[in-house]
């Protein structure tokens, strides 16, 4: 088994979610007492936040760097980013580290091609709806991605932020983020894109009668392969 090297803290909300799925997938696969191989750095997302919010990718990028470099000298075989936005400089991350990264849009075009999915809602931050990093990579099998207006944009960033992360669910973002959903609907889409691993705390399988593509468990399924091959 390969040991993991997790950057997590983004938000630990959803890392809580990344430890426990991780472990459960290993034992389910070897059965027994087997557990994952995992060495984990956490954030303080609040200063991460502060970047994003000035732009600065480069200094988001040195961050993330520097802690997958110490993971891979204390034994880290390859690396998971715990979040969406955060892959944005996943490439980079990779480069300097020297450890693969198991991409998390890699992973979620891989299961939307599996399941034939032609056309998708991309849901998530700004900084994950605005950048090119879906279309870039779905458009490679001709995958449309749609995103939602941009004061639904805003609407969705803020949730987020100012609630999801912090641990707040309420049942009024719960009912408008569906609604947004409903919206696309009549363009014609097939599923919905969860881009935010925090977005599954809120929305689930029985909310929409669409296929939610829950990028958290998509990725979670694909690091115990890699972990296990």
């Amino acid at each position: 088994m390969k040991t993991i090297g997790m950057l997590g803290g983004m938000s630990f909300e959803s890392t809580i979610d990344y430890y426990k799925l991780i472990n459960e997938g290993v034992r389910n696969q070897l059965n027994g007492s087997h557990s994952a191989k995992i060495m984990m750095y956490s954030y303080d997302y609040h200063e991460l936040e502060l970047l994003l919010e000035k732009n600065l990718w480069g200094e988001v990028t040195n961050k993330l760097s520097e802690e997958a470099i110490k993971l891979k000298n204390q034994g880290a075989d390859f690396l998971v980013i715990c979040a969406n936005t955060m892959h944005i400089v996943a490439d980079e991350v990779e480069k300097r580290s020297n450890l693969k990264v198991v991409h998390i849009v890699k992973s979620t075009l891989a299961f939307a091609k599996e399941k034939k999915i032609k056309k998708v809602l991309l849901l998530g931050t700004l900084y994950t709806m605005q950048s090119q990093m879906y279309p870039t990579i779905f458009k490679e099998d001709q995958i449309d991605l749609v995103t939602p207006d941009s004061v639904d944009q805003a609407f969705i960033h803020r949730t987020i932020y100012l609630e999801l992360i912090r641990g707040i669910l309420l049942d009024s973002s719960k009912n408008r983020l569906l609604e947004i959903i409903k919206k696309h609907r009549k363009n014609g889409i097939e599923a919905v894109i969860l881009g935010c691993t925090e977005l599954p705390l809120i929305i689930n399988d029985h909310d929409i009668e669409l296929p939610l593509l829950n990028t958290l468990k998509i990725h979670v399924d694909a690091v115990v392969q890699y972990a296990l091959e």
